[in-house]
């Protein structure tokens, strides 16, 4: 049977370190181990303008509840 952890977290539109701009994940609580001491970015397609990312991160921060790990 797996082991799946939850975790809520919100998403925020920011420039990567190239330049580009991504999708930043960032946890409410350090519930999920495995995530601790980790970044989750989402690339986005280039010519992704800010104001483009921002819309993105904020539906999703109205349509995700939470990230789920699944171990087995």
């Amino acid at each position: 049977m797996a082991n799946i952890e939850r975790g809520s977290c919100r998403f925020k539109a920011i420039q990567g370190t190239d330049g580009k701009f991504v999708i930043r994940m960032e946890m409410f609580h350090q519930t999920v181990p495995q995530l601790k001491d980790v970044t989750v970015d989402f690339e986005l397609l280039n010519g992704t303008t800010l104001d483009q990312a921002r819309k993105l991160a904020e539906s999703m921060n109205d349509r995700v509840t939470g990230v789920l790990i699944t171990k087995p």
